[in-house]
Formats: C-alpha cells, sequence, structure tokens
C-alpha cells in the first residue's frame, strides 16, 4: 500500500508543473495520444527506384544506327546523234582508216543494227572504187564504206568513206547529224559559206540525171537542191576512194 506521505506530494508536485504551462487565458491542451507500442522495422536493402508519373509518358531515348553504302558507280549517258560529228576526218569517233568491225560497232551503239550491210563484194558493184574489195553498210540514210585502198590506207579494209542522206529521201532516219559548225540536211546554201568559207559549186546537168553539187574540199562534198544561198543540202558526203 503506498505511502500517503509520497502520494500527497506527487499530487502536489503534478499540480505546481501544472500550473507553470497555464494561465487565465490559456487554451486547454488537448488530450494526449496513448503512444503506440513500438514496432520492430525491417529495411530491405536499398535498390535505385525510378519515380513514375502517372500522367507522364517515359519514352526511351532513339538510337541511331549508321549504314554503310556500297561505293557508288558512276554510269555515262548513252551516246546521241550528237556524238556522230559529219566532219572530213570521219563520222564522230570513227575515223577515217578505222577498222571495219570497229566502226560498225561504234556506230551501231548509237543508232542501233544496220539495216543494211552488202558484205565484201567486188568494187564495181554499187560504186566505181579503187581496190580489190569494198563493203557498203547503212543505218537508214547514213552509210559508211569501207575497202582496201584510199588516199588513207592501202593493202588493208578500213573506213575509207561516208555517206549522209539520199536525194529523194530528205528527212528520213536518222536525222540530226551536223557537221563540227551544226550544218545539217535541209539547210541552205548559205551555211555552207558560213562554215567553211571557200565552197564551189556545181550546177549538175538535169539531162544527164547529174545533180547539183558542193565540194568543200577532197574529203567532204555534197548534193543539193541547186547552187543560190537559198538551195538547200540534200547529201553531205566525207572521205574518199569511190566515186558514183
Amino acid at each position: 500500500m503506498p505511502n500517503p506521505r509520497t502520494v500527497a506530494l506527487t499530487l502536489a508536485f503534478t499540480a505546481v508543473a501544472g500550473c507553470a504551462y497555464l494561465d487565465a487565458d490559456a487554451e486547454p491542451l488537448a488530450p494526449a495520444l496513448d503512444e503506440a507500442p513500438p514496432t520492430e522495422t525491417t529495411v530491405a536493402d536499398e535498390q535505385p527506384s525510378i519515380e513514375e508519373d502517372s500522367e507522364t509518358e517515359v519514352s526511351a531515348a532513339p538510337t541511331t544506327t549508321a549504314t554503310t553504302l556500297p561505293p557508288t558507280t558512276t554510269i555515262p549517258p548513252p551516246l546521241g546523234v550528237d556524238e556522230l560529228i559529219l566532219s572530213p576526218e570521219g563520222i564522230g569517233g570513227a575515223l577515217l582508216g578505222a577498222d571495219p568491225d570497229t566502226v560498225v560497232t561504234y556506230i551501231s551503239s548509237i543508232l542501233g543494227a544496220p539495216t543494211d550491210d552488202s558484205g565484201w563484194v567486188d568494187p564495181l558493184e554499187f560504186y566505181l572504187c579503187r581496190g580489190t574489195t569494198v563493203r557498203r553498210v547503212e543505218w537508214g540514210v547514213l552509210s559508211a564504206i569501207f575497202g582496201d585502198e584510199s588516199d588513207i590506207a592501202t593493202g588493208r579494209t578500213h573506213l575509207i568513206s561516208w555517206t549522209y542522206g539520199l536525194v529523194d529521201r530528205l528527212g528520213d532516219e536518222p536525222v540530226g547529224l551536223r557537221t563540227p559548225g551544226g550544218l545539217t540536211l535541209g539547210d541552205q546554201i548559205a551555211g555552207l559559206r558560213e562554215e567553211f568559207g571557200s565552197v564551189a559549186l556545181d550546177e549538175g546537168d538535169a539531162d544527164l540525171d547529174i545533180p547539183p553539187s558542193f565540194y568543200v574540199g577532197p574529203t567532204l562534198r555534197g548534193l543539193a537542191t541547186g547552187i543560190a544561198d537559198d538551195d538547200y543540202v540534200l547529201v553531205i558526203i566525207g572521205g574518199s576512194g569511190c566515186t558514183g
């Protein structure tokens, strides 16, 4: 049983202690909460965490993959008729004196397969030519003449001359072949003078069926509708070795 004196002292001490914090205007304190008994807390190993915002979409950064492309090869554009310049030296890259097969392959790469090939025949077959054999290969109104004798070479077959155009077939394929100065079939005789300067003209003989002609030099000549400046070119011939 507790000592009455001890109980009285305890109550007195409590009363004095309470008066030390309260005055007449002070509000009453809220009742103290019962303390919860201590609980044992287990702390898990810490792991890094990412806080997720339910309203924010998290996306991975885009990845870039380097692509190695194979080396490119530049393919030149196909050759066109502009390549076939009609000159006293030949037809484009096919020069007088060149090998027949090489010339045929070259021109065919631009104009397509020949429209006619005579094969090797006697020189009197269709032209009055020097030598022992001659061959004519045609691409429409363009023809290449090969033989084994000319002012350029003898004893071997080679390109001896070329002819562009036919008197009665103006406008037939292949169209657009030109001289170095741009002259082509259907252009006026005045254009010959502008490009080549001095040009010899022959009015021909209608009774003998010889058309008017022009002469620029030993390896460039042709036929025309007349000899006036406003007459026009019908045929252009390059090279030598045949007549007819």
